[in-house]
């Protein structure tokens, strides 16, 4: 059985080990140790990285019980060293730590309890039992001060093994389900006391074993099996990026830590480059992307009106075909979707069935229409011609479109499509 040391001791990043067993996990050997500070992926927690006699650790896994140290290269022998990336460890501490504050604040504000918790390599997310209409933006807003303030008071934190007593005595927010570790925020302890005891490595805040008295105020307490910062100041600061609907609850997305930092960073340089894109100021872009989404709609408007016209033009012209299905290879700027659209319903608002195609941006399309009633289906006729395309589409027994990579192939689709239309004036 291997000793747990990032549970007693989460800020130890160098230790000595030895190696008791060598697996073969997926082609690659993965080490088992007598100790280890590396912590195993679970509980919505990554798994530490780091190498272990020198050789690169790649994912720490609980298998059945054992700690598996997944290897890059050839697995060492014997006495070895473990390293534990510390700026890995520490920002999964940030944001473990953040999740159980914002929790927290979820629940004391809202009643929204925490269902799962996520830690990915950008972002965070915690799952809520509440509806995402009973958390708007304010509620958010409620929620991150709340958790922040927690943050920012510098709170004492201690994550250790409980009595049956002790366990009886703290308001979880979710009962033990797997031993009795619980992390516990607290208020009305000694700062001294805590950190004298949580620099031993014993991880417990209260060193002198005695529990919880009446003047200590419990701000949090939850079993957790994670790494977690000796404060809560050590967490920096907790940011709700957004939150979105999640089954018949929410799915709230935060950072923490360094994280918020970086993450205001990269909207710093997004709005800068949005900005000068606009030739703008900053503080003035929100107004500028209106008026440019304004403008955009404006002309997207006028282009849909020159292509109806053009699409009129040409539907002038091709009406006075002979009779049968109009067939015809249509150019720039009617051969895009929509000028095929415009002149396809054109002609069909003249009575005639049209079979028109297209190429733009090297790409085939195609759209088939006839007039309202009883006739052939074109959306049958278009499927199978755009299959000669490579490609898909469809729609109804009076307008389909569709399109295909094969471009090459078009005017022969156009005239398998001619072969299965009649055209309702012959």
């Amino acid at each position: 059985m291997t000793e747990r040391l990032y549970l007693l001791a989460p800020y130890l990043v160098r230790f000595d080990a030895r190696i008791v067993a060598v697996r073969d996990r997926g082609g690659r050997p993965a080490v088992i140790l007598d100790r280890t500070a590396f912590y195993p992926e679970g509980g919505g927690q990554p798994a530490d990285r780091g190498t272990v006699g020198g050789v690169r650790v790649t994912d720490v896994q609980d298998v059945d019980g054992e700690i598996l140290h997944l290897l890059e290269g050839p697995a060492p022998a014997g006495e070895v060293t473990g390293e534990v990336d510390w700026g890995r460890r520490f920002d999964h501490m940030q944001q473990h730590h953040g999740q159980h504050l914002l929790s927290t604040a979820f629940e004391r504000l809202f009643s929204a309890h925490t269902a799962s918790f996520h830690l990915g390599g950008e972002t965070c997310t915690i799952d809520l039992d509440a509806p995402v209409v009973r958390l708007g933006p304010e509620e958010l807003h409620q929620a991150e001060a709340a958790a922040n303030e927690l943050v920012w008071r510098d709170l004492p934190v201690e994550a250790r093994e409980h009595t049956p007593e002790e366990l009886a005595r703290l308001p979880l927010r979710k009962d033990a389900v797997k031993g009795s570790r619980i992390v516990v925020v607290r208020s009305g302890a000694s700062s001294s006391a805590v950190r004298s005891g949580a620099s031993s490595g014993a991880g417990h805040g209260d060193s002198t074993g005695a529990g919880y008295g009446d003047s200590i105020e419990i701000l949090d307490a939850s079993a957790c099996g994670g790494t977690h910062p000796r404060r809560t100041g050590e967490v920096g600061a907790v940011a709700v990026v957004k939150a979105q609907k999640w089954g018949s609850g929410t799915r709230v997305e935060f950072v923490c830590g360094a994280r918020v930092v970086r993450t205001l960073r990269e909207a710093s340089d997004r709005l800068a480059r949005a900005s000068a894109a606009l030739r703008c100021a900053p503080a003035e872009l929100p107004a500028a992307a209106a008026r440019t989404a304004d403008e955009l709609v404006a002309r997207r408007k006028e282009a849909e009106a020159l292509l109806v016209a053009l699409g009129t033009s040409a539907a002038d012209r091709l009406a006075d075909a002979p009779a049968g299905p109009v067939v015809a290879r249509l150019e720039p700027p009617l051969s895009a979707p929509a000028g095929l659209r415009a002149a396809a319903l054109a002609l069909a608002a003249r009575g005639r069935t049209a079979l028109l195609g297209g190429v733009d941006l090297d790409r085939a399309h195609l759209c088939f229409a006839r007039p309202k009633g009883p006739g052939p289906n074109v959306g049958e006729a278009l499927r199978a011609a755009a299959a000669l395309l490579g490609g898909k589409g469809g729609g109804s027994p009076e307008l389909a479109q569709g399109s295909g990579p094969d471009a090459a192939a078009l005017g022969r689709a156009l005239d398998s499509a001619r072969e299965s239309v009649e055209d309702p004036r012959t």
